[in-house]
């Protein structure tokens, strides 16, 4: 149901054959060439159909749940998944109550139907023992994948490494099998798979670490999962009765859900808090139903969500790999994967997708076939052409690998150019109103936010700051102001080397440290500020943020991770904050004299750390600035509504209202709506890279 059934995919080198007769082979005439493992076999019209369901539930199933939980501010994945193995609990004790019988015979199941051992044969025998391992893994798969899923900004780069499940269980199976008379190294397509999903993460501009992980494990633990079936499956010996390795597959099936329910269950309970002052609507709830709908559809076409196999019942013959992949397993997964790609870079957010991207994941998919196959397939086309210019007396040019390899490039640079083109049509954000007539007081300040941190930390880091592209050329001046009531501003300047020490009450975290700043030095600000706190976030990756970024024409910088959006009126996160104050819409209309519009897209900003021009700050009425300041460093009133605040830590030195703060400085600063920053910007992870420009990542002020 999340992973893939047994594979029976036995391979024979292709050298062993004659050119003359690889074509029937391909085709089906040399069985012990290519023995396809399911009743799907290549050919039938029930498997074709069967497997373009899947394709189509997958990429429906993919793209509603990414829509779901980034445009419909659902981002609960754990909440998702035990819907699914719920529902498809549910599903399969109604399929085994009905107990679908074969209409070939009484002891294989159908393509669709679900044949019903009974269930004291399942407790009684031990058929779940050795399955036990692929079931845990497969139930991990799916709540990974989604993890993934939410917190991976580019749904494409995602679905790109699909084939990297295929030599995941290449690997595993190879490492098990390792025996006398084995291969001693693993196939070459399988390095070519790691190698090419590789290049795509390398060359993916908005990597985060959640996403990373959390994907990468989903689709290694999907692999991983499909191998540890085949060799619990194979622990009976290749003359395994049909009836009992189907009972051996249903036993498989339930412990998966129960595994996937308890798992999901409970790790949702504790980790996801499902608490939203908006109300579902009704295209939410119309896109959960087809979303649950694909997720049935696609686990009993194909049983997993990335890799096309359904369930057979027969036993396994492979020598030591799963590859090469039968074709119409290979191809399904393939046009899906595509065809996602397509819905997401023509959706909103637009990711970015370069070339090499797809031409990456192209070659890793080809692979999947087999190198020997692709070869093989060549030459008989060239033989059949060959007979063709005998016949008829016309010259022609021989398919050949060069063919393959012309077709995936054109293919790359037809996808990368539609991408290329929706990007182009991203929104422009509002026009910016800029306080031109200022006259800043001095060039460069670092305002920093400080408690107890470390001294000679933040000395450190400031002097990796100033050691910066921009701010080497300069001398900024710092200015400390300390929450510690004990602090020894003496000390402290000479400890950090700041020009200026100040101390302030210990209230409104980091947020009201900058708004008291920006209140009270409203005549003095320069022209240029950076704001940042003592202890500062990512430094691996900050530096290299400000050295390719801060520019004279800075007028918004975020120093935090970007590109994450959410509706005006009804704004929220996937770490599970919410816009319970109305701050976003009310400030939109405050700074643009106007509301913002249905489903507008807002910049979010994070970690309090940003680089903002004077005058840029000074375009907008300082009493917002001063209301925010009063609302934040307060000790009751509105921003302290118990109502609002919940559960969570709300002190005066810790507001709950302070995360909203640190979100809405991108709005504040008027570099909220520009659609290209929220697309364009790299990630902290992925750096600049070789075409980045200076104004991907923020407003400059021109």
């Amino acid at each position: 149901m999340v992973s893939d059934g047994p594979r029976d995919v036995e391979f024979v080198p292709l050298q062993d054959f004659e050119v003359e007769d690889t074509a029937g082979a391909l085709h089906g005439g040399n069985e012990r060439h290519i023995e396809h493992r399911s009743e799907a076999s290549i050919g039938s019209a029930e498997g074709t159909f069967r497997a373009i369901c899947w394709a189509v539930c997958s990429l429906i199933a993919i793209s509603t749940t990414k829509r779901l939980m980034i445009n419909h501010g659902f981002h609960y994945p754990l909440a998702i998944s035990f819907r699914v193995f719920a529902t498809l609990s549910v599903v399969y004790m109604v399929g085994w109550r009905l107990g679908a019988e074969s209409t070939r015979d009484n002891t294989t199941s159908t393509q669709w139907g679900i044949r019903r051992p009974r269930m004291r044969e399942l407790l009684a025998t031990k058929y779940w023992v050795g399955l036990l391992p692929a079931s845990l893994s497969a139930a991990a798969s799916l709540p990974m994948l989604l993890e993934g899923i939410l917190h991976m900004p580019s749904l494409p780069v995602l679905v790109m490494v699909f084939p990297v499940i295929y030599a995941a269980e290449s690997l595993v199976l190879f490492v098990s099998r390792s025996q006398p008379g084995s291969p001693r190294c693993p196939r070459s397509e399988a390095v070519i798979i790691v190698a090419a999903s590789s290049l795509v993460l390398y060359n993916e501009c908005r990597l985060m670490v959640p996403g990373l992980i959390w994907g990468l494990l989903g689709i290694l633990f999907i692999g991983i999962s499909r191998a540890l079936l085949t060799l619990g499956l194979e622990r009976g010996g290749p003359d395994v009765p049909v009836h009992v390795r189907e009972k051996q597959t249903h036993a498989f099936v339930i412990m998966t859900l129960e595994f996937g329910l308890i798992s999901s269950g409970i790790s949702g309970y504790k980790l996801e808090h499902m608490e939203s002052i908006y109300s579902t609507s009704h295209s939410t709830i119309i896109l959960m139903v087809i979303n649950i709908i694909s997720f049935i559809g696609t686990s009993f076409a194909g049983t997993s969500l990335l890799a096309y196999s359904p369930i057979t019942f027969e036993g396994s013959h492979q020598s030591f790999s799963n590859i090469p992949v039968a074709a119409l397993e290979a191809l399904p997964a393939l046009l899906s994967s595509l065809a996602i790609i397509l819905v997401a870079v023509a959706s909103n957010p637009v990711p970015a997708v370069s070339w090499i991207q797809i031409f990456a994941f192209l070659a890793s998919a080809t692979s999947l076939v087999g190198l020997e196959n692709i070869h093989v397939s060549s030459l008989c086309i060239r033989e059949s052409r060959k007979r063709r210019k005998a016949e008829k007396g016309t010259s022609n040019n021989a398919w050949s690998v060069t063919g393959l390899l012309v077709l995936v490039i054109i293919t790359s640079s037809v996808i990368s150019f539609f991408a290329a083109s929706t990007m182009k049509l991203v929104t422009q954000g509002m026009p910016s109103s800029l306080d031109l007539s200022y006259k800043p007081a001095s060039r460069f300040d670092i305002v920093v936010s400080m408690y107890d941190e470390d001294p000679d930390y933040l000395r450190r880091t400031l002097e990796a700051i100033k050691s910066t592209a921009m701010l080497s050329t300069l001398k900024p001046n710092i200015i400390v102001y300390t929450k510690n009531p004990d602090a020894d501003l003496a000390m402290l300047k000479q400890a950090t080397g700041a020009n200026v020490v100040e101390k302030m009450d210990n209230v409104g975290r980091e947020g009201g440290t900058y708004l008291q700043h920006i209140v009270n030095k409203w005549d003095k600000l320069a022209e240029q500020t950076m704001f940042i706190q003592a202890h500062a976030h990512n430094m691996r990756e900050l530096i290299p943020r400000i050295n390719d970024y801060l520019v004279p024409e800075t007028g918004m910088l975020s120093l935090g991770f970007t590109g994450v959006q959410c509706d005006c009126e009804a704004c929220g996160d996937r770490w599970g904050w919410e816009d319970k104050y109305t701050m976003v819409p009310d400030l939109f209309k405050k700074i643009y004299k106007q509301p913002c519009k249905t489903g507008a897209p807002i910049l979010l900003a994070y970690k309090g750390q940003f680089v903002a021009s004077a005058r840029r700050i000074r375009g907008i009425d300082k009493d917002i600035f001063k209301d925010l300041m009063v609302a934040i460093n307060s000790k009751d009133g509105w921003s302290h509504d118990t109502t609002i605040v919940g559960d969570h830590v709300d002190r005066p030195d810790n507001p709950y209202f302070g995360f909203t703060v640190e979100r809405i400085w991108g709005l504040l600063l008027q570099c909220a709506t520009d659609g290209s920053v929220a697309a364009k910007c790299p990630s902290l992870l992925s750096g600049m890279g070789r075409w980045g420009e200076v104004g991907n990542c923020q407003c400059l002020d021109r």
